[in-house]
């Protein structure tokens, strides 16, 4: 699949972009409202909370001053019947403030565990919302990827950020488990061995490594760190590999820090296989599911910032917009070209007043987006 400009110039972003801007339409007409309804929901157990927490300051600082009160004025009593008096009264004050505080604070707790407790059902229900379009529709992320071995299974975990905002995608992969041999082919690496009939001597040898599994993984575009293990667990491969260092630890020895070794490695194989990990984590991922979005590092979702959020991913399409529309022929409508891999070619298309229409109609939020989307009405 082919993306281009009306004008048959690619696409900077080889993405379907009109089925793009839709999705996130949709996407914020369905999220919106879920966000607004939480934040109105919580506005009364908030203000009733903070109204508890007031009395509950308050009822201590009334009891403060009460009992010191009364130790001024029977402070210096010693006659038995004046200090039951005073005891007594003290024992009053005391179970009346332990009745009222308690009576408070219980409250206090019922709905702080009212406030999670629909937090816990909107952050399930947007993050369900917005998974399909996390996808793939946001532009000008930076990923990062992680995996490892969980009770035998390969599981994975995604993490992308784009100007402060970040989200965390659980990952399982078609395959439980990952060898060398599956993911690139033979491999060869170099060790140290002690052979000799009458004399033994350190040679180096070089061992097949194609069956090791695959232990953990984390990369981006910038660096790789993958360790493979035997069955048994008794041999171990780490390899990192930056933008312009690599490093190789085989069999309890650092090869890259040992020229006897070194020689004996062929590089190329070694940074193609790391090439053909990294493409086959990404191309071998079964399920993708959002669990987290991150705002300035904090969780966007219980702080009702998802709003904040959406206006950033709106951010991301302006500039892909005013291009289509500066490379199109219809002023004000935002164009691109399909091409099929059979050489079929399409064109889409959305008009600017037709996304106005559609974020309009979800009130001010929907106005926001849209002038930050850059289609708003002239």
């Amino acid at each position: 699949m082919r993306y281009t400009f009306q004008d048959s110039n690619e696409l900077s972003i080889q993405r379907d972009v009109i089925q793009d801007l839709q999705d996130f339409v949709d996407t914020s007409r369905k999220v919106l409202p879920i966000e607004n309804a939480s934040i109105e929901n919580n506005a009364d157990l908030i203000s009733r909370r903070i109204s508890l927490e007031n009395g509950s300051e308050e009822l201590e600082f009334i009891n403060s001053k009460i009992l010191d009160f009364i130790d001024s004025i029977t402070g210096e009593v010693e006659e038995k019947d004046l200090l039951d008096y005073r005891n007594s009264i003290l024992d009053a004050c005391e179970t009346s403030f332990n009745k009222s505080s308690g009576a408070m604070l219980s409250e206090i707790e019922i709905i702080n565990k009212d406030i999670d407790g629909g937090l816990d059902d909107v952050e399930k229900q947007i993050l369900s919302i917005l998974n399909p379009f996390f996808e793939g529709g946001i532009y000008g992320i930076t990923e990062k990827y992680f995996a490892s071995m969980d009770r035998n299974v390969l599981r994975g975990k995604l993490t992308s950020t784009v100007v402060g905002m970040e989200y965390e995608s659980e990952l399982t992969f078609t395959d439980n488990t990952i060898t060398i041999r599956g993911l690139y082919g033979t491999l060869f690496l170099p060790t140290w061995t002690r052979s000799g009939i009458i004399y033994k001597e350190d040679k180096v040898k070089l061992e097949d490594v194609s069956d090791l599994l695959l232990s953990s993984l984390d990369f981006d575009d910038h660096h790789i760190s993958a360790t493979f293990v035997n069955k048994k667990a008794s041999k171990r491969l780490k390899v990192d590999m930056g933008e312009d260092a690599l490093e190789i630890y085989y069999d309890g020895n650092e090869v890259t820090a040992d020229p006897a070794l070194m020689n004996s490695v062929k590089e190329e194989h070694v940074k193609s296989m790391l090439d053909a990990l990294r493409n086959y984590i990404r191309s071998h991922v079964k399920k993708k599911t959002l669990v987290r979005l991150m705002l300035d590092g904090e969780d966007a979702i219980r702080n009702n910032q998802t709003f904040d959020c959406l206006k950033l991913i709106a951010e991301q399409f302006t500039e892909i917009i005013n291009e289509c529309i500066d490379r199109g022929y219809v002023d004000g409508e935002i164009t691109i070209k399909i091409e099929q891999t059979d050489g079929t070619r399409t064109e889409k298309y959305v008009g600017k007043a037709e996304l106005f229409d559609q974020l309009s109609e979800f009130g001010s939020e929907g106005l926001e987006l849209a002038s930050l989307l850059g289609v708003e009405s002239s």
